[in-house]
């Protein structure tokens, strides 16, 4: 038996690892397979962090000085049909967007970024009065503006590429800037990861008087993927010359706040890029998670039809969405005049399915400007992850704390709601984590809830497997020695029922059925037995009744306790109250022998036989303490049966009950036990073999006896 236990337990250690093994494996295999779930859950709680979503009262809300100045597919269309525009041909001439910079410049706005790429001449006279030139003063005569560019060919996608033969074909290399970003990295994978060659050749004459900035806003091969990143920070152009290059974002930032000159030095630490009292934390990309702050556009885009319009009038205000708004404006608004066609400059964006890339750049923008400002308390921090080690072991917690649960339940119902309450904390964490402006942390949650839910699985099957074992052994044990309310009670909360050997206070009661020897000479041997289970039958309902635990039958006694597998503070009044009730019982069943004719059992012609003339008396010992309870026995029989002094007593005040023919005798153990007075008669005391000690007895006075 032990054996076969042992080879059980064994097997399940086997298959239980080997499940981890398969399960781990898995994971490993088919790591896209969580991480596109894992993008899902990001989604899901960038969803519930925008304005209006969780916590939305502790955070700034987006920047209402933040303009958009939209070209898109409809305005061109507007615009191409307007007589006053007259604007057929696209793209429109440079000379058009100077009038437009020059327009919006005299409103005094804070920033004007042109995110338009400008990539090639389209007057190669460059005299003052060519469309080039004359964008060209209009960017470089003002210190607040920002014009864009785009970078072609990521360094890690240049493996067949001769950097020295990349800008052969151009007339002009590529000068991003006359003040160059000047960064301090400590992060070497930052500086290999943002390295980029340009394919874009620029004319010295847009670059020299302003700030220069990447308008790249997907890189990468799963676009979707890189949309919940904003754009790079900055970027290292290399060609016959290396250059660092900001961000819109950044280059925003910086004409904002003013700094000056872009080569003063900024630092990057521990991945967070210090200006001023801005801080942007970036990963190993050079790229920041986006704050967005909107399931939708939530800033304001104004088309450039009606700039134009406005121009083209002379009018002191524009047009939008049918009203009127004074030129002023603009005045110290963050302008950015960008560009948006359908189904090429949309995005699926975690809040949104189709968000154009204007709103996508202010909301970079806003991020740079108001949540970098460590002096905001509104500010919402920049998201970051957690770092592997720390997803690991928050992980392995987890998964303990799934298997404490499901362990330390009473039932397999408990167990499995600590196991959902557990993977739903997990989950609430993960979103209050990612949610708060103070935290703004990003927990791993499709591959942790994975390990979990399958850590949980098999923690619940072996649970159940035990409880099932469990229960088959306590109806093995107590199916026939403790009543069917009792044993249901057992069933039902097996974790109760510790069924390993233990010392426990109990009261054990010897009821022992002294009989007329002449009854069983004058019935039938089948008879006689079945009188006398009839007579235990009617016993053992009262033990039942009372929660009395049948221990054995010998002979024509029966030893009972109370204590276990049920404990209760009445223990030894309950087994007092048996004892009274089975006195009773013999009584009544003394009267219905008078019924039987023993006269038809008389195979040897006795005399003087009549009803009557037999009956039947009990003799009852009490005792109360602690005694040991286990499984008792050789491997192949054994039983579970209580032992010790407590039992030995009992015995002994038994054989006293038939010496001295006393129906019940208590201890003094038990009555002290017991909250109300009985009628007792002290008898002595008893000395056990073996033992010094002595035990007070009593006689329990029955009512008859009074």
């Amino acid at each position: 038996m032990n054996f076969k236990i042992e080879y059980i337990n064994r097997l399940k250690i086997f298959i239980t690892i080997l499940l981890l093994i398969l399960i781990s494996a898995f994971a490993y295999f088919f790591q896209d397979v969580f991480k596109y779930f894992e993008n899902i859950s990001i989604d899901a709680r960038s969803y519930l962090s925008v304005d209006g979503g969780l916590f939305s009262s502790k955070f700034e809300p987006a920047d209402s000085d933040i303009v958009i100045v939209s070209i898109n597919d409809l305005t061109q269309y507007e615009a191409a049909r307007s007589s006053e525009l007259n604007l057929i041909k696209w793209p429109w001439s440079r000379e058009v967007w100077a009038k437009v910079i020059n327009f919006l410049e005299k409103q005094n706005p804070r920033v004007l970024i042109v995110d338009l790429n400008f990539s090639n001449y389209e007057d190669l006279s460059r005299n003052y009065t060519s469309p080039d030139m004359m964008l060209a003063d209009a960017i470089g005569y003002y210190n607040n503006t920002v014009l864009s560019t785009a970078l072609r060919t990521p360094y890690n996608e240049t493996e067949n590429y001769d950097s020295s033969k990349i800008l052969e074909n151009f007339e002009n290399p590529y000068v991003p800037s006359s003040d160059p970003l000047n960064l301090t990295i400590d992060n070497p994978v930052i500086a290999q990861n943002i390295s980029y060659y340009s394919h874009t050749p620029i004319p010295n004459i847009f670059t020299n008087s302003t700030t220069m900035a990447v308008t790249n806003l997907i890189t990468g091969k799963n676009k979707d993927e890189n949309i919940r990143y904003s754009q790079p920070v900055f970027k290292l152009i290399k060609g016959n010359s290396e250059y660092y290059i900001p961000s819109i974002g950044l280059a925003a930032l910086i004409k904002n706040e003013k700094i000056g000159r872009l080569a003063e030095n900024i630092p990057v630490e521990n991945n967070i890029l210090k200006i001023g009292k801005h801080r942007i934390r970036i990963n190993d990309n050079g790229q920041t998670l986006i704050n967005w702050h909107a399931h939708g556009n939530v800033y304001t885009d104004i088309p450039i039809n009606s700039i134009l319009l406005s121009m083209v009038r002379g009018t002191k205000y524009f047009e939008y969405e049918n009203q009127k708004y004074p030129l002023d404006f603009f005045n110290d608004k963050i302008v950015l005049i960008t560009q948006t066609y359908i189904n090429t400059e949309t995005h699926n964006t975690p809040v949104a399915k189709e968000l154009t890339d204007a709103q996508i750049k202010a909301t970079i923008i806003d991020n740079y400007i108001n949540d970098s400002d460590i002096t905001n308390k509104y500010k919402r921090s920049f998201l970051k992850h957690i770092t592997p080690y720390k997803g690991i072991i928050l992980t392995v917690c987890f998964c303990l704390s799934v298997i404490f649960v499901i362990v330390i339940a009473t039932n397999l119902p408990l167990a499995f709601f600590n196991g959902v309450l557990i993977t739903l904390i997990y989950i609430i964490l993960s979103i209050l984590l990612f949610c708060h402006p103070k935290f703004r942390i990003i927990i791993d949650v499709a591959m942790p809830l994975y390990f979990m839910i399958s850590v949980f699985l098999i923690s619940f099957i072996l649970k159940a497997h035990h409880e099932i074992k469990k229960k088959r052994k306590i109806e093995k044990i107590f199916g026939n020695l403790v009543s069917e309310n009792v044993l249901k009670q057992l069933v039902t909360k097996p974790h109760r029922l510790n069924l390993k050997s233990s010392v426990q206070k109990v009261a054990v009661m010897s009821c022992n059925i002294s009989n007329n020897l002449q009854i069983s000479k004058d019935m039938p041997p089948e008879k006689y037995v079945q009188l006398i289970n009839n007579m235990f039958n009617e016993i053992e309902k009262i033990i039942f009744k009372y929660n009395g635990t049948i221990n054995r039958f010998v002979g024509n006694s029966v030893l009972v306790y109370w204590g276990y597998p049920i404990h209760s503070r009445k223990d030894s009044e309950n087994a007092v109250k048996a004892a009274v009730e089975i006195e009773q019982k013999i009584e009544e069943y003394n009267l219905s022998l008078n019924e039987i004719n023993f006269e038809e059992y008389d195979e040897q012609n006795f005399e003087e036989k009549h009803p009557g003339k037999y009956s039947f008396s009990v003799k009852i010992a009490i005792n109360s303490g602690e005694a040991l309870i286990g499984q008792i026995g050789s491997s192949n029989v054994s039983d579970f049966t209580v032992l010790g002094e407590t039992v030995d007593a009992v015995e002994r005040i038994k054989d006293i009950c038939e010496e001295f023919q006393k129906t019940i005798i208590l201890t003094q153990n038990t009555i002290d036990l017991i909250d109300e007075n009985l009628p007792v008669e002290y008898l002595g005391q008893v000395r056990l073999k073996n033992s010094t000690d002595k035990i007070k007895i009593f006689e329990l006075k029955l009512a008859q006896d009074e």
